[in-house]
């Protein structure tokens, strides 16, 4: 699955409250379920918050 917009999301086994997902289409729940694994993807970093630089 390739989400359409960017989400945080984890392992079930790592962290289950971030490891369920529910698909709806038109107001219905099409699916649900866990993910069992995450490929994390390259991020480049751009801009650096002044909060982040501290």
């Amino acid at each position: 699955m390739v989400p359409s917009k960017p989400m945080c999301v984890e392992s079930f086994q790592e962290f289950p409250p971030l490891g369920r997902f529910a698909v709806r289409d038109m107001r219905q729940t099409v699916a649900v379920g866990v993910i069992k694994s995450v490929t994390p993807k390259e991020t480049t970093s751009g801009k650096v918050t002044k909060a982040a630089e501290k």
